[in-house]
């Protein structure tokens, strides 16, 4: 394999299959590194010896088949390896990542602070919001793609409850069982949504709905202003509520049913969780309980 053929092909990569900048150096990087080997099977023993995740090793032999093929179609080889090579990669089983009960408990307090010491209304609507974002993944579980997405229609403040579209439009209603968090949502709404759009959180132009990026972008932040030396996702939040629901004793029919994690079929085979038992759940067991 000869180095300017990557050149073309990632030539190609940009201007036929217009692949990103970012993902353009990932295969640089992915193509340098396998040349350096001088079969394909030595190459994939490396990669399993360097790489605990799968996942990472099925995407750098990805990106190397496709520049096999690359060469194929252009007749630049006539023997691909790769249609004689058969790679097993078992799955790495990895553990979902939690955030701890006491660096919940210090996050929380930190968003009130912030809140409280808000002098502008900007910095007030904009802490609010954010310690309403942290309470309601801590206590609903929410995906963060269907709490960005949420519009004020799906939220019914007298009986405290959200209708949630989630992955497949598939619908499911959760509780909201946590009276300060369904205060501070109430009060949000009618200081900041109530005559105006038609989501929960919007965006920078005040119409669309808030991006995803930001909210993340707002956790990954959080640690390094409050000095704590760990990573925090909005997803460890979803985690974390499943986690601390089960070792509360909740059956995982029901958190299952909460987070609406299964699909129609799975769904079937699993007890109906009733609105009373739901609403028993994350009213007396709600994670959020514990930190408040």
């Amino acid at each position: 394999m000869e180095e300017n053929y990557i050149s073309e092909y990632l030539d190609f990569c940009e201007s036929q299959k217009r692949l990103s900048l970012e993902t353009i150096r990932a295969y640089s990087n992915n193509l340098n590194q396998f040349k350096k080997f001088d079969d394909m099977k030595e190459y994939v023993r490396y990669l399993c010896a360097r790489y605990d995740k799968s996942k990472t090793i099925r995407r750098k032999l990805a990106c190397v088949k496709s520049y096999y093929r690359y060469l194929e179609n252009e007749n630049i080889i006539h023997d691909n390896p790769f249609n004689k090579l058969y790679v097993n990669i078992k799955d790495s089983k990895e553990l979902p990542k939690i955030i701890s009960k006491n660096d919940l408990k210090k996050i929380r307090n930190h968003m009130l602070k912030e809140k409280v010491s808000a002098e502008t209304d900007y910095k007030n609507e904009k802490s609010h919001r954010n310690l309403l974002i942290l309470e309601l993944l801590i206590s609903t579980g929410i995906r963060i793609s269907e709490l960005c997405s949420l519009r004020l229609k799906q939220i019914d403040i007298e009986e405290q409850k959200i209708n949630i579209l989630g992955k497949g439009r598939k619908e499911r209603t959760i509780y909201l069982g946590n009276k300060e968090t369904l205060k501070l949502l109430e009060t949000y709404i009618k200081t900041y949504r109530e005559t105006r759009e038609e989501y929960l959180f919007v965006g920078k132009d005040g119409v669309s709905h808030l991006e995803e990026q930001s909210v993340r972008l707002m956790f990954r932040n959080l640690p390094y202003k409050m000095g704590l030396e760990i990573k925090i996702t909005p997803h460890m939040f979803r985690h974390t509520f499943a986690t601390m629901l089960l070792e509360s004793g909740v059956d995982i029919r029901y958190i299952q049913q909460i987070l609406g994690h299964s699909s129609i079929a799975v769904t079937q085979i699993y007890t109906h969780v009733s609105m009373d038992k739901q609403r028993e759940i994350l009213t007396n067991l709600n994670p959020i309980n514990q930190i408040q």
